[in-house]
């Protein structure tokens, strides 16, 4: 799968979503407001990175909540739209994003700080294991990797506000060593409704593949 057959198929969801999911046969029933896709695009996410990986040692666990025990024994939980997880260990953690819409200012919230501590914990190696649920009376154990970052892949740079607001949360999210913040696509968003198609930041594709195989290294 190519980034451009990626970002089509991701147009094609959002053509999909308008419609209703029901047959309304003689009724008059019409929906409003579409479907969300965001299951469909994390799914879509997932095969597209291992396509282009080409890995087979690798694993692909998309929205799964994973738990640790942090500080004063408490247990913490995150649930990442993807992890990939070689043989025992997370390698890395993907946020996948349509759009960054009124989360312009996401790196100012109190979730975003709560994340950084988070991934400074994870980080430090104090982390004695994470694990998530296979049913109510057993469970995985896995290590994560003390060069986990959180990556923040945003489908469009459209709906984001004022440009100087998205360069403003660039420019503050790089200053931190423990998320990386990519944008997919400019000009026109997906969920366009006149048919034009999004422009493909080429280079934040290439970027994107470039942080992630220097994390499986």
């Amino acid at each position: 799968m190519t980034s451009q057959e990626f970002i089509n198929t991701i147009c094609e969801y959002y053509l999909e979503s308008r419609e209703l999911s029901i047959d309304r046969k003689v009724h008059n029933i019409w929906r409003g407001v579409s479907h969300s896709i965001s299951s469909k695009a994390e799914d879509l996410f997932a095969l597209y990175i291992a396509e282009n990986l080409n890995d087979n040692s690798l694993e692909y666990i998309v929205d799964k909540t994973f738990s640790f025990k942090g500080s004063l024994g408490k247990t913490v939980t995150f649930r990442p739209d993807l992890a990939i997880v070689k043989g025992s260990t997370i390698t890395h953690i993907f946020d996948l994003k349509m759009d960054m819409g009124y989360k312009r200012r996401y790196f100012e919230t109190e979730r975003f700080s709560k994340s950084g501590e988070m991934f400074t914990t994870l980080r430090d190696g104090k982390v004695e294991e994470i694990s998530y649920r296979i049913n109510k009376k057993s469970k995985r154990v896995l290590n994560i990797s003390n060069q986990i970052i959180n990556q923040i892949v945003v489908l469009s740079e459209k709906n984001g506000g004022k440009a100087s607001n998205r360069l403003e949360m660039i420019e503050n999210i790089n200053g931190l060593d423990w998320v990386n913040l990519y944008y997919l696509t400019k000009e026109i968003h997906p969920n366009n409704y006149d048919g034009d198609s999004p422009v493909l930041n080429q280079s934040e594709f290439k970027r994107l593949f470039r942080d992630i195989k220097e994390q499986l290294t």
